[in-house]
């Protein structure tokens, strides 16, 4: 009874927050997009954010049509993911409960592998030509992620406007050493991610998108995203942090907020 009235209150919080924000004639002419970060296998081992909760989230943000980090041949078989397993125990099961549509970002094939290797021959050749520089980098994303893990205390601080700045100045560091090769991968696969998210829009004005991706793209589609007419882009951290208030009021005296994680791999889809 106490879980189903605490679903129930954050429901209400989340559509009292759309509706306020959104008077309907404005609502009709714009698509309304969320940009929600994930963290792929870690929703396993971060308790401030878990598989249940990002289950939580998709279902009571209740969208339209959710964009998802896949390619479409593995949307369309739903193929079982190595890293991205956050859509076998959270997205794909919310979605066909919520009845949402789901659409591809990620490219198919010949620009999917075009792009991939942009970025591994960037990375090989770093790692070539100047291996100090290459292990310096990894020694700085070791510690990046270690802070982030030991900072994150919940969904709304992965969507921080925090957490969007520290992975933008990664990237800008990331492609200055990498070289040419890195940036146009980088900037090649958020620009297509950017060009299903529109495309899905204009096809489907008046809806409400949920994008799902990894966190380091987050940053980039939220910046591109809030430039676009027609577009109502809602902030992550503000939405995040009512639905967390709402679960807060139901938390059990004695329940454990222990952390156990370590420093992982980037949140990238590469």
């Amino acid at each position: 009874m106490i879980l189903f009235a605490a679903r129930a209150f954050l429901s209400a919080l989340i559509t009292l927050f759309v509706v306020l924000s959104a008077p309907n004639a404005f609502a009709q002419t714009h698509t309304e997009v969320l940009v929600l970060s994930t963290l792929h296998q870690f929703h396993g081992k971060d308790n401030s954010y878990t598989f249940e909760e990002l289950s939580e989230i998709v279902e009571s943000y209740r969208p339209n049509i959710i964009a998802v980090e896949l390619t479409p041949e593995d949307l369309r078989t739903r193929k079982e993911q190595k890293t991205k397993v956050e859509y076998q125990k959270s997205i794909f099961p919310s979605a066909d409960k919520i009845k949402a549509k789901m659409v591809p970002m990620e490219p198919a094939e010949p620009k999917f592998s075009e792009l991939v290797g942009l970025i591994r021959a960037s990375d090989s050749e770093l790692g070539e030509k100047k291996p100090d520089a290459a292990d310096g980098f990894s020694t700085y994303v070791d510690a990046l992620y270690g802070y982030l893990f030991d900072h994150w205390r919940s969904a709304a601080e992965v969507n921080s406007a925090r957490t969007d700045a520290l992975f933008e100045v990664k990237h800008a560091y990331q492609n200055s050493l990498y070289g040419e090769k890195q940036e146009k991968g980088w900037e090649g696969w958020n620009s297509h991610f950017l060009e299903k998210v529109l495309e899905t829009a204009r096809a489907n004005k008046g809806s409400r998108i949920l994008v799902t991706v990894g966190a380091e793209h987050s940053y980039w589609l939220r910046e591109k995203l809030g430039e676009q007419e027609g577009i109502r882009l809602i902030d992550a951290e503000t939405f995040l942090s009512l639905a967390s208030k709402a679960r807060d009021t139901t938390t059990r005296p004695g329940d454990s907020n222990a952390r156990s994680v370590s420093p992982g791999p980037d949140l990238t889809s590469n």
